[in-house]
């Protein structure tokens, strides 16, 4: 049986360095280049959708344009975290469908969402 470490890193493929990244005489990053590196970033939330959420906000005035790429990508792990709590619960239910349930006690067991707690149960009484 193969060495699991080789069927993750397969020996004749060359690690890729870190990219060197151009500072100013002060030693600070060109905003241009801080860009660049954000075009890079696939979110699956539209980024325009989510600056448009955040400027129907009457206190929010201009948003920087990384600022939705960032949320995106923040909302992504958030949705991930919450997924695998939801997993986890379905599986101790012995079930392989997660459902509404399974959503609410990875809520309720997990104190990372707790901030969630009183909108789960708002749903629940619907």
């Amino acid at each position: 049986m193969a060495d699991i470490s080789s069927l993750i890193n397969p020996p004749d493929e060359k690690e890729e360095q870190a990219p060197v990244v151009p500072k100013t005489e002060d030693g600070k990053i060109p905003e241009d280049t801080i860009l660049a590196s954000f075009d890079k970033i696939k979110t699956h939330f539209p980024a325009a959708r989510i600056k448009k959420i955040m400027q129907s906000d009457e206190e929010i005035g201009k948003v920087a344009q990384a600022t939705p790429i960032v949320v995106g990508r923040a909302l992504e792990i958030f949705m991930a975290n919450l997924v695998e709590a939801a997993i986890s619960e379905a599986k101790a239910s012995g079930v392989r469908r997660i459902a509404a349930s399974h959503v609410r006690a990875a809520v309720e067991n997990t104190e990372q969402f707790d901030f969630l707690v009183d909108a789960v149960l708002k749903y629940q009484l619907k």
